[in-house]
């Protein structure tokens, strides 16, 4: 086991330890929201390890005047087998998350323990949830997500450009798991006459 997955497991114990006895109440769709979201980061965050300029010959089941199978090349990371194998192993990454709510509001959310080598900043800023199955159900919930939404997720990772809000055009548009609205461009008045 790496120091960093002992590191979490002790830290999940501790929040335990520590007998978080409020009555933490929050929805599955909550819950999927959060999921969903972070899948979409760990995504994003995978996909940014590639080399973008690595391309790949796919083919279809479509045949030339010949008979041969008609290949193109695609960049890697676009590659429906890419992303494909990225989804079916991206879910183990929600091991590395706890559930937990806000001190300041009490709002529910997941938080990575472990930030480029280092403890989360923002763990002072919650309260880990007790959790009876040690947050495996979050491994159920990814699965769950992707297996529902596999076209939307792979839709829009194949996009030539995958814009800001992925997360909200994701989990909020499409899935509706969540209820974030995206962000709204503001309006350049400049040039425009007065009505």
């Amino acid at each position: 086991m790496s120091t960093i997955k002992l590191f979490v497991c002790c830290m999940m114990l501790v929040a335990l330890a520590m007998g978080q006895e409020q009555g933490y109440s929050f929805t599955s769709k909550e819950v999927k929201c959060h999921v969903c979201k972070a899948t979409v980061q760990e995504l994003e965050d995978a996909i940014a390890k590639e080399d973008p300029k690595k391309m790949v010959d796919v083919s279809g089941f479509r045949l030339d005047a010949s008979g041969n199978s008609i290949t193109k090349r695609v960049r890697f990371i676009k590659s429906e087998m890419f992303l494909t194998e990225l989804m079916e192993k991206i879910c183990d990454k929600m091991e590395d998350y706890l559930k937990a709510t806000y001190k300041n509001n009490g709002k529910f959310t997941l938080l990575k323990m472990i930030i480029d080598g280092k403890m989360n900043p923002d763990s002072s800023l919650v309260d880990f949830v007790q959790d009876g199955d040690l947050n495996k159900s979050l491994g159920h919930f990814c699965l769950e997500v992707l297996e529902d939404n596999e076209e939307t997720f792979l839709k829009a990772f194949q996009a030539e450009e995958l814009g800001n809000d992925l997360d909200i055009k994701i989990c909020s548009e499409q899935a509706k798991y969540c209820d974030d609205a995206p962000v709204q461009d503001e309006y350049n008045f400049e040039g425009k006459e007065e009505l």
